[in-house]
């Protein structure tokens, strides 16, 4: 059975849509949309991206494809496996369809900055970032990305700030760190606060 996903609350949208206004719409709003099954099955293939196993992982979402078809997250999980296998051309087309159907989620415009980023294309890669925080706020992903890049070029007290706001809403890099990712699960704050820590001591060592 091909399950469609309720459009009320995007179809009550369209008078925000004409005044230049989007409520965007997380991750947790599509979950919601989904039968518990395919929501299950969803995460069974985030659990395989995020342990390696790429082509299980694929496997399972083209199967939450086939009955939710316009389940906007499983787009941008493929874009990710793309990512992570080098892919940035397919990764690219994943991240496009999901932002055909919903052109204000965040995750995909964060992740084609992560593209752009891997291309060393950085202010490219922080324009995508800075779009994604303007549409969602509390999206964490796109703070801590923006602080790694500017860390990179030097700019501390960008880096700094921009890290500060990825811890306070949750965020994390899906980019392999010693050969796994970094998420947001309580054990990975210490890291983050140690790094937080050492660039505030070398920023203020500089001034």
């Amino acid at each position: 059975m091909n399950y469609e996903l309720n459009s009320a609350i995007i179809v009550d949208n369209s008078e925000n849509i004409k005044q230049g206004k989007w409520y965007a719409m997380k991750e947790e709003f599509y979950l919601k949309q989904i039968p518990k099954e395919v929501e299950e099955r969803y995460k069974e293939g985030v659990d395989k991206l995020d342990t390696g196993k790429f082509q299980e992982a694929e496997k399972i979402f083209m199967e939450v494809l086939e009955t939710a078809g316009d389940f906007v997250p499983v787009y941008n999980k493929i874009g990710i496996k793309y990512i992570y296998e080098n892919d940035l051309e397919k990764a690219g087309e994943w991240l496009n369809r999901a932002l055909d159907r919903d052109p204000k989620f965040a995750p995909a415009i964060t992740n084609l900055g992560s593209i752009e980023k891997k291309r060393r294309d950085l202010e490219k890669a922080k324009k995508y970032y800075k779009q994604a925080i303007e549409i969602d706020e509390e999206y964490g992903p796109a703070y801590n990305n923006l602080g790694v890049i500017y860390r990179e070029e030097g700019d501390y007290g960008q880096s700094v700030k921009y890290l500060k706001k990825a811890r306070k809403h949750g965020g994390y890099s899906f980019i392999p760190i010693g050969g796994r990712a970094f998420y947001r699960e309580p054990g990975c704050i210490i890291p983050l606060l140690i790094l937080i820590g050492g660039i505030i001591l070398f920023y203020l060592w500089l001034h």
